[in-house]
């Protein structure tokens, strides 16, 4: 039985070769990686801190990208997960004196079982596309105004406060990760280990099913795949990887409060998606944590600037960028205007010798 259960999961999860749109995942890993190196030396700790809150941004879009852009799941509530998370991680905490494992079990828990719930009673239904976007973002508020009022248990439009960082305690001594360096070295671990996890998975056998569900789902149906029950295991895994960029937001900022529910921050998951390039992995994560520095930029200059750049981006995604800005798109068209070039560079050489005759 378990020689059977290796042989499917090694079936499922083969690797084939490296193909150009493995480029921008793998681009996007080495540059995290370099970060991790570089960046603690040449930042001071308010910029280092800022910085890494823009990471978490991109393990959330990371989350998205894993179901919008890959399962084709187009969700307009996918932060209740982020949400739910951060929550779980402060109740548990802070409410109940638990340590920051517990509270990272209880956020990750929580988002999980709601998605699960969720997912199982629309998908098996049959709730797809703008109906299914719909109900997500009905969610989404009753999530947020339950945040709200429920005052002795969230705190109310105040939110939770004094949320402890990271620490682990696993074989007798305590590991602090709460300071700036220690925080910045969790979250970049976290991320670039889930960036490698969900890049493998989107590329082996599996990845070909979920792209096949998202382009024709009554032709992979027809084929003999369930459907419902692998779009269901990907929003519910990417409700968990969305759940943890919320128990890392709670612990690195302190501070939890209903505006992580927000409709707002909703529609910017979406435009980081679809400015890095749909199903690319790498490209949304870079473009969250472009778009969240960006953002606190404007912010601090003037809070009413970045809803308005936010609205200006989104339909100029919509007019000029449908696709996205893949760097895998960039190198094939060099590629193909290089092969263009040289193909006009021949025909004049065989105009020239056809003229010398």
């Amino acid at each position: 039985m378990l020689r059977q259960l290796l042989a499917s999961t090694r079936r499922w999860l083969f690797q084939p070769a490296i193909g150009i749109e493995d480029i921008s995942p793998m681009a996007i890993g080495a540059a995290i990686v370099a970060a991790a190196l570089v960046l603690p030396v040449c930042l001071g700790s308010y910029l280092l801190s800022t910085v890494r809150d823009a990471l978490i941004m991109g393990l959330l879009a990371l989350s998205y990208d894993l179901l919008w852009g890959r399962a084709g799941v187009l969700t307009l509530g996918h932060t209740t997960f982020f949400g739910l998370g951060a929550y779980g991680f402060a109740i548990a905490t802070v409410q109940y004196g638990q340590t920051s494992a517990v509270g990272v079990i209880v956020g990750l828990v929580c988002a999980i079982v709601v998605a699960a719930v969720l997912g199982y009673f629309l998908l098996f239904a049959g709730v797809r596309l703008h109906f299914f976007a719909i109900i997500s973002m009905a969610v989404l508020i009753i999530v947020q105004q339950l945040a709200t009022s429920w005052q002795s248990i969230t705190g109310g439009d105040t939110g939770l406060l004094g949320i402890p960082g990271l620490s682990f305690s696993p074989v007798g001594h305590t590991f602090d990760l709460s300071g700036a360096r220690g925080s910045w070295y969790t979250v970049v671990a976290v991320l670039a280990v889930l960036l490698v996890t969900t890049w493998l998975v989107c590329r082996s056998r599996y990845g070909k099913v979920l792209t096949a569900i998202a382009t024709n789902e009554w032709r992979a149906k027809a084929c003999g795949y369930h459907t419902s029950g692998h779009l269901l295991l990907v929003f519910v895994a990417s409700a968990g990887l969305a759940a943890i960029a919320g128990t890392l937001m709670a612990a690195c900022s302190g501070v939890v409060a209903p505006d992580v529910f927000s409709p707002v921050l909703a529609t910017e998951v979406i435009l980081w998606v679809a400015i890095g390039g749909k199903g690319t992995l790498g490209g949304p994560v870079l473009a969250a944590v472009g778009l969240t520095l960006l953002k606190q930029t404007v912010s601090s200059a003037t809070t009413d600037g970045w809803p308005l750049l936010l609205g200006a981006l989104f339909l100029c995604c919509v007019l000029f960028l449908p696709n996205g800005v893949r760097i895998s798109g960039l190198i094939a068209g060099a590629r193909r205007i290089d092969r263009i070039r040289r193909g006009r560079s021949h025909l004049h050489r065989a105009e020239r010798v056809e003229g010398g005759r």
